[in-house]
C-alpha cells in the first residue's frame, strides 16, 4: 500500500476526467486511481485482520496508563469533531491527520482497559457508542462540505455510507440478540471504514474512496441480513 500511495502523490495526471474537445475520454487518471482505491481497501482488510490487540504493549508504552480509558474515548471523540470540520471545510489532508488520531485513540482507550485490567462491560459498551457518534461526525462533515460545493452526487452517496455503517452495527446487534451468536460477517466494518476515509482524506481519493464505502457499507449490511436468514430456516 505504501507504493501505491507513494506513487499516486508523485505520478503526473496526464489526462483529464472530463472530455476534452476532441471528445475523447481520459480514461487513464480514472483506472490509475480505481486501483489504487482496490489496493487499498485489500490491504486494510488484511492490516485490521492483523492489528487486533497486538500492538496493545506498545500503545501503552508510548501513552499514560494512569489516565481512565473513558478519558481516551471521549478524547478520540473530540478529535473526530476537528476532523469533521477540516471535512466540512474542505481541508482534507489536515482531516486525514486527525481523522488517523481519533483512530489511535480508539484503539488506545481499548489496550489500555485490557492491560491495566479495566476492561468492563460497560467500557465496550460506551466506546461502541462513541464510535458512532464520531463516525457521523466524519460524514456529516462531508455531507455539508459536498452539499455547499454542489456534488449532488457525492452528498447522496455520503448519506448512503452513513445509512450502512448505522445499519452494519444495528443488524450485527440485533441479529446477536435473536441467533445468540457473534454476527461479525460481512466485506467491511468500521476498522476499514476509518483507514480508507483516513487514506483518502490524506491523498485527495473521497471521489473515489465515498461511493466505494456507500456500496461496500450496504452489502456488508444485506450479506448480514443474508447470514441471519440462513440461521433462521
Amino acid at each position: 500500500m505504501i507504493y501505491f500511495l507513494i506513487t499516486y502523490t508523485l505520478l503526473p495526471n496526464p489526462y483529464p476526467l472530463t472530455p476534452t474537445l476532441n471528445g475523447n475520454l481520459g480514461y487513464y487518471p480514472f483506472i490509475l486511481k480505481t486501483t489504487y482505491v482496490i489496493t487499498i481497501f485489500k490491504e486494510c482488510k488484511m492490516l485490521s485482520a492483523k492489528l487486533g490487540g497486538k500492538f496493545d504493549r506498545y500503545i501503552v508504552k508510548c501513552l499514560p496508563t494512569s489516565i481512565s480509558p473513558h478519558i481516551y474515548t471521549i478524547m478520540g471523540l473530540a478529535i473526530a469533531v476537528i476532523a469533521s470540520i477540516f471535512l466540512a471545510f474542505g481541508l482534507f489532508p489536515l482531516a486525514g491527520i486527525f481523522i488517523f488520531l481519533a483512530g489511535l485513540c480508539d484503539m488506545a482507550d481499548g489496550a489500555i482497559a485490557r492491560v491495566t485490567g479495566k476492561v468492563s462491560l460497560f467500557g465496550g459498551f460506551f466506546d461502541s457508542v462513541i464510535d458512532r457518534y464520531a463516525d457521523l461526525s466524519f460524514f456529516f462533515g462531508l455531507c455539508f462540505y459536498y452539499f455547499h460545493t454542489r456534488n449532488i452526487f457525492l452528498f447522496f452517496c455520503t448519506l448512503f455510507v452513513i445509512a450502512g455503517s448505522l445499519l452494519t452495527s444495528y443488524v450485527r446487534a440485533r441479529a446477536e440478540v435473536f441467533l445468540k451468536e457473534k454476527c461479525n460477517v460481512g466485506i467491511i466494518e468500521r476498522p476499514e471504514r476509518i483507514i480508507l476515509l483516513g487514506v483518502g482524506a490524506l491523498f485527495s481519493l473521497l471521489n473515489y474512496i465515498i461511493p466505494l464505502l456507500a456500496l461496500l457499507s450496504n452489502i456488508t449490511v444485506l450479506q448480514r441480513i443474508y447470514f441471519v436468514w440462513k440461521k433462521t430456516l
